[in-house]
């Protein structure tokens, strides 16, 4: 039998899997790696290529789009940096460097200053009293640059 939302021959269960795979990744962006454990997970590893070429054929998965949401999404609310931002994406997520570059290219320099910002006067809230290097050591593990991290404690200090 044939799946009309599929490239491929659903069979038995994989027509459930395909059910649940689809809707799964219809609730928020997934990167393939993420599809790829949750297909391990219900026992459809040894097939989840298949699956996830079919599922980004469909544009259920795309790598790009998911990597512009996740550079938005942490450097909006968990005030991570660029560096931070590109290590996860690369090593858990396996996306490629040039687009994570891109989606950090988009977001822009004045939205990794403003996270770096946040970051910076969520940390002197907790610790008023520390050194400022104390600041810019927690900016740069947060993956902001030097210069940013410098930038975000000099402006914390005039506040």
């Amino acid at each position: 039998m044939r799946d009309s939302r599929c490239s491929f021959v659903a069979v038995g269960s994989d027509l459930d899997v395909s059910s649940k795979i689809r809707n799964w990744c219809a609730r928020a962006e997934r990167s393939p790696e993420q599809v790829r454990k949750k297909l391990h997970d219900w026992g459809a590893g040894d097939q989840s290529d298949r699956w996830i070429a079919a599922l980004q054929e469909e544009d259920y998965v795309n790598p790009k789009r998911f990597a512009k949401a996740f550079v938005h999404d942490h450097l909006e609310f968990r005030n991570w940096g660029p560096a931070k931002i590109m290590s996860a994406l690369t090593q858990v997520h396996r996306i490629s460097g040039d687009q994570v570059r891109q989606a950090l290219a988009e977001q822009g320099k004045e939205a990794v200053d403003a996270a770096a910002l946040r970051a910076a006067q969520s940390w002197r809230r907790l610790r008023p009293d520390a050194p400022r290097h104390k600041a810019i050591a927690a900016l740069s593990r947060k993956g902001f640059s030097m210069d940013c991290a410098l930038r975000a404690a000099e402006a914390t200090e005039a506040d």
